[in-house]
């Protein structure tokens, strides 16, 4: 079931960023392949290399509300937006030079532009084809024609989305499999010394006032036992088998077809509010997320699940008491007859 939500929250992702870009292709917002005029500072222009000139660009809030419209231009924080622009250029002239531009914008920059931006080195650039225009005064024209920008939305979807999502779930599982194969042996060794039944002894007290109508000596004691050992050591991938194994062994003491009993519904909130003293599994994803310290979280989560855990038997416990079960129904007596 887990998987046929995930597939349509994916489906869902897709058809929503497919129609936003749809939506931004039909009003033009990016207006693609069509040239921007912008002004360039005077005495900014200077070239750097054989091929390679820099300068100080700017435009207006006027000049960009004719171009994108009042809406995209009321996003501005101010009336000015400059920014550095460098230009690879294929083609030098005394009246112009043309070739590839990258303009550095930041937050002045209208919010189209951001949105047409790529990321480099923690810097936001628009991209595309130039020409500079001199005025013979130290200052000139830029016409500047950006990359046009087509399913905007739908390449994040799939690159920083989905992709990304699926190579951090990769480098997640390999990075759990020391950690989670150190932790089952250890559960496994201690199954086959007996540790996990002397535990269970010494808990028993506690396990028959949890579970009155489980008998003490029942194996379904046993796999609630190494469930809630499991949880205690914080290997919830290692307590699942053990639960299933726990709720089949009490479906077996279970008078009521379909219903759940006191004993598995108390037997669940214990399980999902167990107290957790070594969080193995969540200290094992921070290291490998590159927490300096993945252990920190120790004393939070006893402490939270300490409390999650009383709070929960409680509220069950309240439960049973107002909201009885049925009681199980009674073997129909024979008729007898008369020959």
């Amino acid at each position: 079931m887990l998987n046929y939500i995930w597939l349509g929250l994916i489906v869902i992702a897709i058809l929503v960023a497919t129609g936003r870009d749809i939506a931004e292709m039909s009003q033009d917002r990016f207006r693609n392949n069509q040239p921007l005029t912008m002004q360039v500072d005077p005495g900014s222009w200077k070239q750097t290399a054989p091929n390679k000139f820099e300068a100080t660009a700017y435009t207006t809030r006027q000049t960009l509300t004719g171009f994108y419209g009042q809406k995209e231009a009321a996003k501005m924080k101010a009336d000015t937006v400059r920014m550095p622009v460098s230009i690879v250029a294929n083609s030098v002239t005394p009246q112009n030079v043309r070739g590839t531009a990258k303009a550095e914008i930041d937050g002045t920059a209208p919010g189209v532009w951001s949105d047409m931006a790529t990321t480099d080195d923690d810097k936001k650039l628009l991209t595309g084809d130039a020409q500079y225009v001199p005025d013979g005064i130290g200052g000139g024209q830029l016409v500047f024609t950006p990359q046009p920008v087509y399913f905007r939305i739908m390449a994040k979807v799939a690159n920083d989305g989905i992709l990304k999502i699926a190579d951090t779930a990769v480098e997640l599982a390999l990075g759990l499999i020391g950690v989670m194969t150190l932790w089952l042996g250890i559960m496994k060794i201690a199954e086959v010394a007996g540790i996990v039944t002397s535990l269970a002894k010494v808990v028993k007290p506690i396990m028959v006032r949890l579970f009155p109508e489980v008998p003490p000596e029942h194996p379904a004691m046993g796999a609630m036992v190494m469930n809630m050992t499991a949880n205690f050591l914080g290997l919830s991938n290692a307590a699942t088998p053990m639960g299933l194994k726990a709720m089949e062994e009490l479906n077996k003491l279970n008078p009521h077809a379909g219903v759940a009993t006191n004993a598995m519904c108390m037997f669940l909130t214990i399980n999902t509010t167990a107290i957790t003293l070594i969080p193995a599994t969540v200290i094992a994803i921070r290291l490998t997320m590159g927490s300096p310290n993945p252990a920190d979280i120790i004393v939070p989560t006893i402490i939270a699940t300490a409390i999650s855990l009383v709070c929960g038997v409680i509220f069950t416990r309240f439960v049973e008491r107002f909201y009885p079960l049925p009681k199980a129904p009674s073997a129909p007596t024979p008729s007898v007859t008369n020959a």
